[in-house]
């Protein structure tokens, strides 16, 4: 049976994993019942809801998981790390006031990289912003509007593409140059959450929930991008990174593996294993069954990982300088551009041909101000 999606849950949720960060501490008894009620609220908003939009399910569902597994690192692993502490903090939480507890809890549960904590992961972050809050928030804007210029543009070129349409033909059905149009989709991803994570970024400077200097920019600088493992975890958005490593360590602490390549590579393919099952509950959701093909894309990076790590140890022992090769960089991006246009419409073609890139309404300023088309539709 299912029942209506009621999207105000999701609240509710992150309300309880707040009031648990706020009691908690490494040594409080019995602040993992709270996960409990998180859990089974997250059960019945991923695989017993449902709306009239799936494209929302679908994007609803996946903030869903992440704060589930976020909550499942924070409440019941949090025994077994170091202390969740601000950089600079000078009281131990457990001495400050219920108030000032939610009030540390609710600025960990909007920084999700980490950024001012002391988990913060410091060498795969953009610089940090400078400046005060109001030129902060007046720059947060400016890129804001930058960004709906960008997502205009590659809207206009989404609906020029049969292949983004519901039930549309495979990005592979014309052949390799029409198959590179599906980078179109990561960097589309790539400007929507940049909106959302600016507007965010302003209403936690704007509160005072957080500093500038806790939001640097989302995504790293695609020069980086000439390796497979570089784009994960360095270009790439790191928003998974903390719950990612949290349940990996917690894992091989459990299993006793010692330190070496094999720990090394069981942690890379653990943690795409657990992204995966965060896009495949996404899948679920927009599917309403288990047809999705993400967890086979997200599991095909570490292979491509391990594969590429191998062809640099081999390079470098052949007295090859891999890192600051000119040529070797150019040969990576080349690689990275093949690896991608072949792997994501693995992952992409069941999703967009679901519908995800023609629900909604579509409007448009530069085909409006241009043509008077304010609202266009698929070509």
């Amino acid at each position: 049976m299912k029942y209506a999606l009621n999207p105000n849950l999701l609240g509710i949720i992150h309300i309880l994993l707040i009031i648990a960060l706020a009691l908690g501490s490494k040594t409080t008894r019995f602040n993992e019942f709270f996960f409990i009620p998180i859990a089974l609220l997250c059960t019945h908003m991923v695989f017993f809801s449902v709306s009239e939009s799936r494209t929302s399910d679908y994007l609803l569902s996946l903030s869903v998981l992440i704060t589930l597994f976020s909550a499942s690192d924070f409440i019941l692993l949090r025994r077994h790390q170091p202390e969740l502490r601000k950089i600079g903090q000078q009281k131990p939480t457990s001495e400050m006031s219920f108030p000032g507890r939610l009030w540390w809890a609710g600025s960990l549960d909007i920084a999700i990289r980490g950024v001012g904590w002391a988990h913060e992961p410091t060498n795969y972050i953009a610089p940090r912003p400078k400046g005060t809050r109001a030129q902060f928030i007046a720059s947060q804007f400016l890129w804001i509007a930058m960004y709906f210029i960008q997502f205009d543009i590659l809207s206009i070129l989404v609906r020029a593409n049969p292949c983004f349409g519901t039930g549309g033909p495979s990005f592979g059905a014309f052949g390799w140059p029409w198959r590179t149009t599906v980078w179109i989709y990561p960097i589309t991803t790539w400007v929507s959450i940049s909106i959302s994570y600016a507007m965010v970024s302003i209403l936690g400077v704007a509160v005072g929930l957080s500093e500038p200097g806790d939001w640097p920019h989302l995504f790293g600088s695609p020069w980086k991008a000439y390796t497979v493992r570089n784009c994960w975890g360095r270009v790439w958005h790191q928003m998974l990174r903390k719950l990612l490593t949290g349940h990996m360590n917690f894992l091989t602490q459990i299993l006793r593996l010692p330190g070496g390549t094999f720990k090394t590579y069981f942690k890379l393919f653990g943690s795409f294993a657990i992204s995966g099952l965060i896009h495949y509950g996404g899948d679920y959701m927009l599917f309403q069954n288990w047809s999705g093909k993400s967890m086979r894309f997200f599991v095909l990076q570490a292979v491509a990982i391990t594969f590429e790590d191998i062809v640099v140890a081999l390079a470098a022992r052949l007295g090859f300088a891999t890192q600051q090769n000119a040529v070797f960089k150019f040969i990576g991006f080349i690689w990275v551009f093949a690896w991608f246009t072949y792997s994501l419409p693995i992952w992409l073609d069941p999703i967009v041909h679901a519908g995800t890139m023609d629900d909604g309404v579509n409007v448009s300023l530069i085909l409006g101000l241009w043509q008077g088309n304010w609202v266009p539709k698929r070509l």
